[in-house]
């Protein structure tokens, strides 16, 4: 093979690559918001490694460093508590020009209700210039943590005590489900998240979501004042129904909110200054990713744009350029000499599988907060890499050999002996099945805080595929394509079988366990992720505010959920290589697959 074929290859891989990484990062202009800065943001200022869960909270030059890079884009902040160090933000606030929505939170614990309520009076009477507004409880009626009787109370004490407009925050469903609350409170504090509603809505029409639905409460409570006091956007978690988390998605969401706002004349907070890792222990990933700024305190994105979705593309690129090079110079270097089409198949195929690692370990490394999650990931890339790595031997092999030894009867649990690269191979595509259907059915019943996890299982989902192709284009003449995509046969190497008795093999047709069991359950699963996930999240509509008709027809059937659909494609295409090897054993009547062992091995 001449060096400019193998230039000529490795050269259009490349570029294929490069579209796969900068097609979905294309710069996304849009136009500078009105109004400069933002009225209000949710202020939590805790880092990694800190949460109110383990009661490690910021320092006090922690929280002005949060304030000081906050004031050129916010003209307030909205704090949950007016405990947990946070008492020195109204100081701090007024120090940098920053006004403050003091809250207290409450819960189910009269204790600590206490110490919030005595905290948040002192600080309004000490700061009444800073502190313009506060707000008694959040969500609490939403957690059933507390009455309206006894959330009413709280409220009417603290009214007494300070000069500054009392609220309690909640849903905006609440306030219908809860109407009595509103002739206790000066304001009205609705919470607008379009991602967590019954029926979610994608970015494209999640204004007008959030226009209705303040209207709704307007028209309720006329006369009385209302404040958004939570809105925006996950930038990483999994999609519900036609809401997609990410940074341009973002991006649109609080530039064109800040839009209606302004059109609509809202007062409003968005959520959060902050992304809050710590929260993914509470609502998974996407939990802890609704922040303007990261973790690091690094802005994702400008309201002016334009906006990037991975600003590190460039990096990934390389990466996995190299990476799909190195392989393919390992394989070519193995073996008999490829044909020109032989290593333009390797090289497609090494440079897909490392795309398609490198994207997965990216998914990894952003947005895991805590060790079981990490360790998790840590597994699932480990199986992935092995089993990228045996699909890549399998295929030079196949590529490499002038015929192949065809063994449709080739069973998970068969004889003869394993190769090393056989017996790996196996073991990693049995494990990411089992993974994978564990997945699936903790999704279908449990899901409403757990990601998909598509970037792990591209990767089996698509190498065996291709596995399987290049085996059923290098078959032996006369035998049938079906068995070479089962995945007792896929490993194989090409080697004499006619040894192996007929019959022994002919008995394994009739005992496909594993294979039956994973290929049924595999497309089980990817049915009731369609049901469950495919449009909106089921579990919204059964547990939801609004009763199932009701929310079932509010559905926007042409805008489903293509994260929840790719991942039940997914299973689909996890199930073929078992699926392959028990319809090769039905179809074919026994006498006649021997005979196709014994012509193989010939």
């Amino acid at each position: 093979m001449r060096i400019l074929t193998i230039l000529a290859v490795l050269l259009l891989a490349g570029l294929a690559n490069l579209a796969v990484w900068s097609i979905p990062n294309r710069p996304v202009p849009l136009d500078p918001p009105p109004g400069g800065k933002l009225k209000s943001v949710s202020f939590a200022p805790f880092r990694d490694g800190q949460s109110p869960l383990t009661q490690t909270f910021p320092s006090v030059a922690q929280i002005e460093e949060d304030l000081v890079a906050l004031a050129p884009q916010v003209a307030g902040v909205r704090t949950y508590t007016s405990l947990e160090g946070l008492e020195v933000v109204p100081e701090l606030a007024r120090k940098h020009g920053i006004q403050v929505t003091m809250g207290a939170w409450l819960s189910s614990k009269p204790e600590k209700n206490e110490k919030e309520i005595a905290s948040l009076i002192d600080l309004a009477n000490r700061y009444p210039d800073v502190i313009t507004r506060v707000i008694v409880g959040n969500e609490v009626l939403l957690r059933r943590e507390l009455t309206p009787e006894q959330v009413t109370g709280y409220i009417d004490r603290v009214k007494a005590a300070v000069k500054q407009p009392v609220s309690y925050a909640d849903v905006w469903e609440w306030w219908l489900k809860y109407p009595q609350i509103a002739d206790h409170v000066d304001y009205l504090t609705i919470h607008l998240l379009p991602y967590w509603e019954d029926v979610p809505a994608g970015v494209e029409g999640a204004t007008e979501r959030i226009r209705s639905s303040y209207r709704t409460i307007a028209q309720r409570f006329p006369g009385k004042p209302i404040l958004v006091g939570e809105t925006g956007w996950p930038t990483s978690g999994r999609s519900r129904g036609a809401a997609v988390p990410g940074l341009v998605n973002k991006a649109k969401f609080v530039n064109g909110f800040v839009r209606l706002a302004q059109q609509e004349g809202f007062d409003y907070n968005v959520i959060e200054a902050f992304d809050q890792g710590w929260k993914a222990k509470l609502e998974g990933t996407v939990g802890g990713h609704w922040g303007l700024y990261s973790a690091d305190r690094e802005a994702k994105f400008s309201l002016a744009g334009p906006v990037v979705e991975t600003k590190t593309w460039p990096v990934l690129f390389g990466i996995s350029s190299a990476l799909g090079i190195l392989l393919v110079a390992g394989l070519t270097l193995r073996g008999r000499p490829l044909t020109a089409g032989a290593f333009a198949a390797l090289a497609f195929l090494a440079q897909g599988l490392s795309t398609l690692f490198v994207h997965a370990v990216h998914a990894a490394m952003h947005g895991k907060h805590y060790i079981q999650d990490t360790t998790l990931a840590g597994v699932m890339l480990a199986l992935t890499a092995l089993l990228a790595l045996t699909v890549l031997l399998a295929a030079r092999r196949a590529l490499g050999t002038g015929a192949l030894a065809l063994e449709p009867l080739a069973t998970l649990r068969g004889r003869p002996a394993l190769s090393h690269t056989e017996a790996l191979g196996r073991f990693a595509a049995v494990a990411l099945a089992v993974a994978a259907l564990i997945w699936s059915f903790l999704i279908v019943f449990d899901g409403r805080y757990r990601d998909f996890p598509n970037p792990y299982l591209v990767v089996p989902a698509f190498g065996l595929l291709v596995l399987g192709a290049m085996r059923a284009m290098r078959r032996p003449e006369g035998t049938a394509a079906l068995g070479a995509f089962g995945i007792g046969a896929l490993f194989r190497p090409a080697m004499p079988v006619a040894d192996i008795p007929a019959r022994s093999l002919c008995a394994a047709v009739r005992r496909l366990p594993v294979e039956s069991a994973l290929a049924g359950a595999l497309l089980l699963g990817a049915v009731l992720t369609v049901l469950a996930e495919g449009f909106v999240p089921l579990e919204s509509l059964i547990y939801g505010q609004l009763p199932f008709l009701e929310a079932l027809h509010e559905v926007d059937w042409t805008q489903p959920n293509l994260e929840a659909l790719a991942w039940a494609g997914l299973q689909l295409l996890l199930a073929v290589p078992y699926a392959a090897s028990v319809l090769a054993a039905r179809v074919q009547e026994p006498s006649r697959a021997g005979q196709w062992v014994r012509v193989a091995g010939e």
